[in-house]
């Protein structure tokens, strides 16, 4: 998560407040009201905010990542159990060689050439009474 808790303090170290960056620096009160619930905003957005304050992305904005993102990652691999990792391309050889890409793409068009002026059901599709004939 993205937290802008360092912006209030480097408007304040600054003497910007938020009534000036919108009336003065014509900044939007929707983003600023996004910023406040750290809600997601445009790369646009930090860059005008860290032009108007002169400062960097780290005094407005930090990176807190989140607990079920912690709780999600995986742990990293020694390199003892990367050695016990089975070699992939070991067993490549016993396995049917794939279709080439050729054949797949000209078994495509054929079945979209049969299913062409067919309704879901297999019949021949049915122009409503309102349509008109060419």
């Amino acid at each position: 998560m993205i937290r802008y808790d360092r912006l209030w303090d480097t408007m304040k170290e600054k003497g910007i407040t938020q009534y000036r960056l919108i009336k003065g620096y014509g900044f939007s009160a929707g983003q600023i009201g996004r910023l406040k619930k750290n809600m997601h905003v445009s790369t646009h957005t930090l860059e005008t905010l860290c032009s108007i304050l002169e400062c960097r992305l780290e005094d407005i904005a930090e990176y807190i990542p989140d607990e079920r993102e912690e709780a999600e990652t995986p742990p990293a691999l020694s390199a003892e159990t990367l050695e016990n990792v089975p070699d992939p391309e070991a067993n490549l050889s016993s396995e049917s060689p794939a279709p080439e890409p050729s054949k797949i793409s000209s078994e495509k068009k054929a079945a979209r050439k049969s299913s062409k002026g067919k309704d879901k059901k297999g019949g021949k599709s049915k122009k409503g009474k309102n349509s008109k004939k060419k």
